[in-house]
């Protein structure tokens, strides 16, 4: 579940911004490609919808890092720029849709530009389906009937 709503926010990311080649995941190394994205999960929950179903929530936050000019500042109108399309890409379609094929529906999106990146924090949830132990169908039964 988690990898397949961050394999989806991947996929949404590289078909909205394809020019932006890195995408990195939980952790930055200490030289990082400019532009590039980071998506890191930062909250989690489960909750029991019934017997059958759950609902899983997560947070996730969308960095992006901006070229930077030549004196060495983020290009602002690029920010603006990828905040505003990033954010109304999220809006317009409400779903992040995961390779398995589940869709996780956008609860809750806040954030954009600040300092020399843009911080978007997106909050998904989707219903799950548990999956219950399948028994053996028995394919005769033998019975026997003893007098009463």
């Amino acid at each position: 579940m988690y990898s397949d709503s961050l394999d989806g926010l991947r996929i949404l990311l590289k078909n909205t911004f394809p020019q932006v080649e890195r995408i990195y995941v939980s952790s930055m190394p200490g030289e990082f490609a400019r532009p590039s994205f980071f998506l890191d999960l930062v909250a989690a929950s489960e909750e029991d919808l019934c017997r059958d179903y759950y609902l899983a929530a997560m947070t996730w936050q969308i960095v992006y890092f901006a070229p930077r000019s030549n004196a060495g500042y983020a290009e602002t109108f690029n920010q603006v720029e990828v905040a505003g399309r990033l954010k109304k890409t999220l809006m317009d379609s409400m779903v992040i849709l995961g390779p398995s094929g589940v869709m996780y529906h956008i609860e809750n999106l806040e954030g954009g530009p600040r300092e020399s990146e843009v911080y978007i924090t997106v909050r998904i949830t989707a219903e799950v389906v548990r999956h219950s132990k399948q028994h053996e169908i028995a394919e005769e039964l033998h019975h026997e009937m003893r007098g009463v």
